[in-house]
Order: structure tokens, then C-alpha cells, then sequence
């Protein structure tokens, strides 16, 4: 029993330190689950380009039945994700927070986090 609790208890702390508070994108690292904010730049099919003081990130956040993201250029948003690995940065978003508090919930993320978007977020 206490073999297979330390790992969930990692998992766990994993969470509450990636969701601590809001990380620059220059300082995006794998694994954990992190919140970035900035403004959308560019608007594409499978998410967005954000920007904020230290750089810029490509969001993908495609909702299913290729519904259209609610969201504008100019924008100042929160995204709660996590970084993908690979040459190219590319963020997984899996909820977007506007301004105004409103939430969208991004279907389909990453599923070994993905229980997690079920609740909202700061």
C-alpha cells in the first residue's frame, strides 16, 4: 500500500507546484502542469499564438466537432496546460481563462492530466 501511494503523492504535489502560479513562457519546462498568461497574437484551426514579457508560445487548443474558439486578437488570457515535448514549443491547453472570468474547457487534453480540468482554476 504505501509503495503505490508515494507515486500518486507525487503526481499531486507535481499539480499544486505546476499550478503555484503563473510561469513565464521563456521558463516553460517538462512535466508539470503549468498556467501561462499573455495576450493571443494569432489566431489559427488548432489554437493560438500567445505573448507575454519574456516570449511567445504556439497554444493548441482545438474544441471538438470543430467548434471555433471564442477568443480575439489582442486578448489577455490564462491557459492551464502543459508543455509538449518535441523541437517545436507547442503548448497543450487544456482550459483558457478570459478576462471577464469565463472559462473554456478544451475537450480533448493530454490524458495523463487531464482529470484535473474538471474544476476551475485561478
Amino acid at each position: 500500500m504505501k509503495a503505490s501511494f508515494l507515486p500518486l503523492l507525487a503526481v499531486v504535489v507535481l499539480m499544486i507546484s505546476g499550478c503555484a502560479g503563473t510561469t513565464p513562457i521563456k521558463n516553460l519546462a517538462l512535466p508539470p502542469v503549468s498556467t501561462i498568461e499573455g495576450n493571443i497574437t494569432q489566431l489559427g484551426e488548432s489554437g493560438f499564438t500567445l505573448v507575454d514579457n519574456s516570449g511567445s508560445i504556439q497554444v493548441r487548443a482545438k474544441l471538438l466537432d470543430n467548434k471555433e474558439l471564442d477568443l480575439s486578437i489582442g486578448e489577455k488570457v490564462k491557459v492551464y496546460g502543459n508543455l509538449q515535448g518535441g523541437q517545436e514549443k507547442i503548448f497543450d491547453g487544456y482550459v483558457i481563462k478570459k478576462s471577464s472570468g469565463e472559462q473554456i474547457i478544451v475537450s480533448n487534453p493530454t490524458p495523463h492530466f487531464g482529470f484535473i480540468i474538471q474544476s476551475s482554476f485561478e
